[in-house]
């Protein structure tokens, strides 16, 4: 249980697979980095409602920012693999990775309504 828990929040977990084969073929270790990953789409999250109110007023206020950051590590551990654990490109970099996933987190709304859908269109 606690493997097939580990295998869904690990964002690269299929390419891990084919890391190891690479890796025995190749006997070069490869990096796949899951953390900065985690950390790019929780800071994507959290700061898209002050991004929002900085649109509309041009004024920083980070009041709510603790309840914002707990919304955010909830929704990256719940939405988040779901969604695009097939889609990411192992061989870009990992800023441009971390990059894609900081927009994801800013778009979070799209992600909680695409899951939404899944969920109940699912048998």
């Amino acid at each position: 249980m606690i493997d097939n828990l580990l295998r869904y929040l690990d964002l690269q977990s299929e390419n891990r697979q084919l890391a190891m084969v690479a890796k025995d073929k190749n006997r070069k270790s490869v990096s796949l980095p899951v953390i900065p990953q985690y950390i790019a789409l929780v800071l994507g999250i959290t700061l898209q409602p002050y991004l929002v109110a900085f649109q509309e007023n041009h004024n920083w206020n980070l009041q709510g920012l603790a309840s914002w950051l707990i919304f955010a590590l909830i929704t990256a551990v719940t939405i988040f693999p779901i969604v695009y654990k097939k889609t990411f490109d192992s061989n870009s970099s990992l800023f441009v990775q971390l990059c894609t996933i900081f927009s994801a987190g800013v778009g979070w709304q799209s992600l909680f309504a695409i899951v939404v859908h899944k969920s109940s269109t699912s048998p």
